[in-house]
């Protein structure tokens, strides 16, 4: 990165409305995600190995809109090198997002599975904990580096949709990295996504069709068909958020003066909200979340009752020595 500090921002009035809005967005998607990191560290969460799955789109979901709130810095300041790490932070961190619900979906699909002939031994680790934590590990590992020649050539600034990220790449060799490994990690993604999420659905179909009803079974069935719900918003919400953004920045990337950059950037105004509905969305379909929740805030209450209210509820037990002066 350059040593350039204050760089004029070609819209300040729209960056700096642009920054409130996505510090609003980070105030309340912030603490949500938070909550869902606490609540995974606790004992009923802890028992299904996939919550490390969802412990990393939870974090990443933060980090997206931790970064998104040095955009109101960026306003203030114009400093560029905030601009740079917000950036880096915002490709880093959505890519995470969007790419781990298929570790989601291949985790959950591995752990239904009874007989190991029936996955590819690739696939095997899986069946354990460690396994599920070294295949996040291994997308981290891709999270944190990918951006690096991007980093090396200065090409992370303010680009051409008024947005901090990845500016003009006139290298055919960057563009080659940018398709193969962004452009096309997220289409393997999303195509890992889709084969293992039909394969839940074929699981569901059979496993309700054929069981035998106990409570194990059905607890296993309500889950599974709780993670697909989540899958569903996990890959349907950034896709209605996130596309008005892209078709508008493959456009300037082709034709830079196509729009204002006011313009430009009323269309990333909802980038940051996959990130801040998706802690939501875990509270509301995966069950073991939900439930601690509600045992959390029942607690919660109970505490704050008889901290308030000591005496409240309890019997007053008169003295031994009255009560044997009003028999007298």
């Amino acid at each position: 990165m350059t040593n350039t500090t204050v760089v004029a921002d070609p819209d300040p009035g729209s960056a700096m409305w642009l920054g409130l809005v996505w510090a609003i967005y980070a105030a309340i998607g912030i603490p949500a995600n938070i909550l869902v990191l606490v609540l995974s560290m606790t004992k009923n969460v802890r028992v299904h190995p996939i919550n490390i799955c969802i412990i990393s789109i939870a974090f990443s979901d933060m980090m997206v809109l931790v970064s998104c709130l040095s955009s109101i810095i960026w306003a203030l300041t114009n400093d560029i090198r905030v601009c740079k790490v917000m950036g880096v932070g915002i490709y880093v961190f959505v890519v995470m997002s969007m790419t781990l619900p298929s570790c989601l979906a291949l985790c959950r699909h591995v752990g239904l599975v009874q007989d190991l002939q029936e996955l590819h031994p690739l696939l095997w680790p899986l069946k354990k904990r460690k396994g599920i934590i070294a295949l996040n590990g291994m997308l981290w590992t891709y999270g944190l580096l990918f951006t690096l020649p991007f980093i090396l050539t200065d090409r992370m600034g303010l680009d051409s949709l008024g947005f901090c990220g990845i500016v003009e790449i006139s290298s055919v060799l960057l563009w080659a990295y940018y398709l193969v490994f962004i452009i096309g990690v997220l289409f393997g993604a999303y195509i890992v996504t889709f084969i293992f999420y039909r394969k839940l659905s074929v699981w569901a179909q059979t496993a309700s069709s054929t069981m035998t009803a106990t409570s194990l079974t059905n607890e296993t069935l309500a889950l599974t068909r709780n993670i697909m719900r989540m899958i569903r918003w996990l890959l349907f919400v950034p896709f209605v958020f996130y596309y008005p953004a892209v078709v508008v920045q493959t456009a300037l990337r082709i034709s830079p003066n196509l729009v204002s950059v006011f313009t430009a950037r009323i269309f990333v105004i909802t980038l940051p909200l996959p990130h801040l509905i998706d802690p939501f969305v875990t509270l509301f379909f995966v069950k073991c979340y939900h439930r601690t929740l509600v045992e959390l805030i029942s607690k919660g209450r109970m505490f704050f009752k008889h901290s308030v209210y000591p005496s409240h509820g309890s019997l007053n037990v008169m003295p031994q020595s009255n009560v044997s002066t009003l028999m007298i």
